[in-house]
């Protein structure tokens, strides 16, 4: 396969070039490739793009069947995510390894690289899983509740060296909040609803760093949405390179005013922050304290959403647009440019799987590529969308996984 005309974005500008392809890499990249018996692809105006790592998705309403597998991966398609992590907290839980075989046999039929968590601890939270025959058998991480018992905490952390796998970790306090349901603030007064406090966030980002630091374990701080969390695990990063702030696209994007209304589908978790804590993210990811950055897809049905705030459930489902989104609010209004996002979407969270032949585009690499146009509008119509009614730039125009187009 040849991709022609492609226009890789680059820290020296851009840069046009011919793409070569065969048995799922990279083979050459030179402005002009020529080649006989070759599938060619005219990319000509379109930005050339590694596929996007994610690795921090959920399956809708978080269940597990082959209906929800197949949803995913057209949904990480249309958003130009080639690679996802699936959050293990779904039904039937991942607690035996007869069950991760049949999960792994599903998933390798799906259109992506869909790749699996498993849960740190038993139903219950407090016995620690069989996270060795887990790991071993293909899962890709392990997930932690970091107010969970500390010392589960702790092992999770060692068997994360032991077998050299990430560890994520939702960083949140439940006993700080009483039942919260939106951002603590103004907002959350107007409605009359019970707030989510933000020391709940940081207060465990302190402790799960501290963890971090004393193991050296390969964490990451799953979806955080203050400055303050970022300020903390910046301070640990000087001191444990392994170490990851991850923050959705969504508290870069939005802010705790769409709850106002009893909007249901505002109520993600961790919550809209308010605006100056947005500015506050924009700020950090300009100053390189966001390492990784995540559509947090946690699609909810109709059924859980369109009911009283208090009773809807947390989850957004909008992997479909992620891709453009990132390059809307963050690269053409100028607050980073095209190789830091793919950095943060791509690259990172590639090498944090240990995933090195992904990522990039370059010789050598797997031929996961997007085909990207910066130039297509989108409006969004879709009233169940938190992005209803926006204008949105870029569209992808191509997939390409594993050398074949999807």
């Amino acid at each position: 396969m040849i991709i022609k005309n492609a226009i890789l974005p680059t820290k020296q500008g851009l840069i046009q070039t011919d793409v070569l392809i065969q048995e799922g890499k990279i083979i050459s990249l030179k402005p002009e490739i020529v080649a006989e018996n070759e599938q060619v692809i005219d990319a000509t105006g379109l930005y050339i793009l590694p596929g996007i790592v994610d690795l921090n998705v959920r399956f809708a309403n978080s269940i597990l069947n082959q209906e929800h597998i197949d949803k995913l991966a057209s949904s990480c398609l249309a958003g130009g995510v080639t690679t996802a992590v699936v959050m293990a907290d779904f039904s039937p839980r991942l607690d035996s390894a007869t069950l991760l075989e049949l999960v792994k046999f599903k998933i390798d039929q799906a259109k992506i690289d869909i790749k699996m968590s498993a849960p740190l601890a038993d139903q219950k939270e407090d016995q620690l899983n069989n996270i060795a025959t887990l790991l071993n058998n293909g899962a890709a991480a392990i997930l932690a509740d970091s107010y969970r018992n500390a010392n589960l905490l702790r092992r999770g952390m060692q068997y994360s060296i032991m077998k050299n796998k990430p560890i994520f970790c939702n960083c949140y306090e439940p006993n700080l909040d009483d039942n919260g349901l939106v951002n603590e603030g103004i907002i959350s007064s107007k409605l009359g609803l019970s707030g989510i406090s933000k020391i709940s966030e940081t207060a465990e980002v302190a402790k799960v760093c501290e963890l971090a630091l004393c193991f050296k374990a390969n964490v990451v701080l799953n979806s955080l949405s203050t400055k303050r969390s970022l300020d903390i695990a910046q301070g640990y990063k000087n001191l444990n390179t392994a170490l990851y702030a991850e923050v959705s696209i969504h508290h870069l994007c939005k802010n705790d005013t769409l709850c106002d209304g009893f909007n249901t589908y505002a109520k993600i978790m961790p919550p809209l922050r308010d605006e100056d804590e947005r500015q506050a993210l924009l700020l950090g990811l300009k100053e390189g304290s966001i390492d990784i950055l995540t559509s947090a897809h946690a699609p909810k049905s109709i059924l859980y959403k369109d009911v009283a705030f208090e009773d809807a459930e947390f989850g957004i489902g909008s992997i479909e647009e992620f891709l453009p989104l990132c390059y809307t609010h963050l690269v053409k209004d100028g607050i980073i440019d095209f190789e830091d996002l793919m950095n943060m979407c791509s690259a990172t969270p590639a090498h944090i799987l240990g995933l090195e032949t992904k990522g990039r585009i370059g010789v050598g690499f797997d031929a996961d590529i997007v085909l990207f146009d910066p130039n297509e509008e989108t409006i969004i119509k879709n009233k169940n969308s938190l992005y209803q009614g926006d204008t949105l730039f870029g569209k992808v125009k191509k997939v390409i996984v594993a050398g074949k187009e999807i």
